[in-house]
């Protein structure tokens, strides 16, 4: 069993801590507000948090399409005029890219309710799908919305809505499975990925399952889930020890029963929200409880975020950020927006984190795969941009910067300034007469974490060497020197 923390263990350090792994981070102010509602308070503020929908309305282009009709049109075309249709289309789709992913990072950054975007987060990459093969964004959005919803909801319940999902049909091939030629992907990538693991299942499995699965089509007319019985393989199938004429439902409940199953996804879970390698002990115990609710995904959220081992050694200041964390992150430590739609979608793509375009059906390794010799650099170059010192400052941006700046629900493409850091803001005025309380603030808005008394004396001679009464632009070098360490790319 998990230890619990008790109350009076929690401190400015494990709030800070709390919402950097549920959520997106804090500011000083609101960690210090945070940790004053106390332990109990404060994990359930975040498991509990409001539904901010209405704050984040969908794309106007959010809207299904009629296969079938647009085939038909498309039919009676001569070949100059259906290939210029096909080019006009591409370019629709690419600038309903840009501005999902721009949707969803806004969302990210402005949401009253972070732990459940961090979640969606979470689920993106574990049903990782890509709009690289599925095209259509408003298929992306729609899936976006079914993880969301699930999101710390009951895991059966969300592995059934998405193995009728448009996108996951479209990008595992269900929707091609033919009663007499079942496409295996599916059935396969639901397992090894998904729900089991690799050695849980045999090749005959992943056959049988395969045949439950026939009959999954999607609606030409309006992009829904629809079931073609007269497709669907009826026969008796023999999955996981257990015959019978299983459908794909049947084959999910099935797999649900598997103890490695809850085994498989706690320790997901527990690697994705604290570390790494987690102790066998550990994921039997959360797998029991996970198993125990019925897979009930809040119940064990709340046990991992109450217990003694999330605020360990191991798991404090021990995750790098994650892209989609580092941006999102840096802009509520700094207290800006984000760039503009194409150069947060530039930024993601050098950092090597793009959502809705994962870069295999395993989604994104994480961990130490995020950092390389190139994407540190862009990092750090990132870190001069985001201060207001770097080569990307205001000029070489308002082409493509928007109104995104100025909150959430901002869709449009506008040009618009960057806005740089407000330094009354993030530095305020009483810490800047006394480089040790200057770098001490400062090590708290960026790391949560005192410094090493050796890294400390060199940012406190950074600042000492420009004089009692630092300028504005030291300032911004220091933010930039400061984010621009290991310590920051962690969290």
């Amino acid at each position: 069993m998990l230890t619990p923390l008790h109350a009076r263990q929690w401190d400015l350090q494990k709030a800070a801590h709390l919402l950097n792994r549920a959520g997106f981070g804090g500011t000083p102010d609101e960690i210090k507000a945070f940790c004053d509602m106390g332990f109990d308070k404060a994990v359930r503020s975040v498991l509990e948090g409001p539904d901010d929908s209405v704050q984040f309305p969908k794309p106007a282009w959010a809207q299904p399409q009629n296969l079938l009709e647009m085939r038909q049109q498309n039919a009676t075309l001569p070949p100059d005029q259906k290939k210029q249709m096909q080019q006009q289309l591409q370019r629709q789709y690419r600038q309903e890219d840009i501005d999902l992913v721009n949707w969803w990072m806004q969302r990210m950054r402005y949401t009253t309710n972070p732990f459940r975007e961090k979640m969606t987060l979470f689920w993106h990459g574990h049903f990782a799908t890509s709009v690289e093969k599925v095209r259509e964004s408003y298929l992306m959005w729609l899936q976006n919305e079914t993880l969301r919803e699930h999101a710390y909801g009951n895991f059966g319940l969300m592995v059934k809505a998405i193995s009728r999902d448009p996108a996951m049909l479209i990008w595992l091939d269900t929707r091609q499975s033919q009663i007499n030629h079942p496409n295996e992907n599916f059935a396969r990538e639901v397992m090894e990925l998904f729900t089991l693991g690799i050695g849980n299942y045999t090749e005959n499995d992943v056959q049988q399952a395969a045949r439950a699965f026939t009959g999954y089509r999607m609606n030409p007319q309006d992009e829904t889930f629809r079931y073609a019985p007269l497709q669907h393989d009826e026969g008796q199938k023999t999955f996981l020890g257990r015959t019978g004429a299983f459908t794909g439902d049947d084959v999910m409940d099935i797999i649900l029963e598997q103890p490695a199953c809850a085994a498989f996804i706690a320790r997901k879970l527990w690697t994705f929200y604290a570390y790494d390698q987690p102790d066998p002990d550990l994921v039997r115990a959360l797998a029991a409880e996970f198993r125990g609710t019925a897979y009930e995904i809040r119940p064990l959220m709340n046990t991992i975020f109450r217990s003694e081992e999330f605020y360990s050694p191991d798991a404090v200041r021990t995750q790098i950020k994650s892209p989609v964390q580092w941006v999102v992150q840096t802009s509520k430590i700094l207290g800006t927006g984000l760039p503009g739609p194409q150069v947060t979608l530039n930024a993601l793509r050098q950092l090597g984190q793009v959502p809705f375009a994962p870069p295999n059906v395993k989604g994104w390794d994480g961990g130490r795969s995020w950092i390389t010799t190139s994407t540190l650099l862009y990092r750090y170059n990132m870190a001069n941009f985001a201060v207001g010192t770097g080569p990307l400052q205001v000029d070489r941006i308002r082409r493509v910067a928007n109104t995104d700046n100025k909150g959430p629900g901002q869709n449009s493409f506008q040009v618009q300034n960057f806005q740089v850091p407000d330094l009354n803001v993030v530095i305020p005025g009483q810490v800047r007469g006394d480089p040790h309380r200057l770098i001490a603030y400062l090590c708290f808005r960026l790391y949560q974490d005192p410094l090493t008394a050796h890294d400390t004396a060199t940012f406190v001679k950074y600042v000492t060497d420009h004089g009692p009464n630092p300028d504005e632009t030291t300032l911004r070098q220091l933010l930039h020197l400061m984010m621009s360490t290991p310590q920051y790319q962690l969290t």
